[in-house]
């Protein structure tokens, strides 16, 4: 699907070993149904367990296999596999940063980001969309990756030339702005 394309091509040009392949919706073991449009994310970007660079924790999309399994400490407990209460049904975790996790919210279509061990989960919306979720990971990859040793500056903090070009360039993915800086925000690229 075209929705895609600009991630798969990001994708390629920066994180070339990366595997990305088609899978089927019945390589998802889940007990719960597979949404459509995750099911759809992963025939069409297909990434297999894929890390991308990022500020501090990189970014990481499982395999869909591996997804049921990466709702363990979320969905339910990962020992005992008892539901957990505050997570919600129509929410799936598709790729995390260092355990926060990226959620696909059935309902909306949308994708909320949280961060983990907080106590009760308080998420934001951050992408309209899987799609735009990928497009902006994988910009983020990028950015990082082309950088190298320059994206960090005297103090360890990201070189403000590069957190300029991410916001530049999340603003034509996302459409605004302050949509760009409310996920730099989140994604704690100060």
């Amino acid at each position: 699907m075209p929705e895609y394309d600009t991630a798969k091509e990001i994708f390629r040009r920066a994180f070339p070993s990366a595997v990305f392949e088609p899978q089927p919706a019945t390589d998802w073991q889940g007990d719960v149904p597979l949404p459509d449009a995750v099911a759809e994310y992963y025939r069409e970007l297909g990434p297999s367990n894929v890390t991308i660079g990022s500020v501090g924790n990189p970014f990481f999309l499982p395999k869909l296999t591996r997804l049921w399994k990466g709702q363990a400490g979320y969905r339910y407990h990962g020992i005992t596999g008892e539901r957990l209460a505050n997570w919600q049904d129509g929410w799936f975790v598709v790729a995390d940063m260092g355990a926060d996790p990226f959620i696909y919210a059935r309902d909306s279509s949308k994708v909320l980001f949280a961060l983990h061990g907080q106590g009760v989960w308080e998420t934001s919306e951050l992408f309209s969309g899987l799609a735009q979720m990928a497009t902006c990971l994988a910009t983020l990859g990028e950015i990082v990756v082309t950088a190298g040793e320059a994206f960090s500056d005297e103090e360890s903090g990201i070189n403000p030339s590069f957190r300029i070009a991410a916001k530049e360039r999340l603003t034509v993915i996302l459409g605004s702005e302050t949509n760009a800086e409310a996920v730099l925000s989140a994604l704690e690229w100060y």
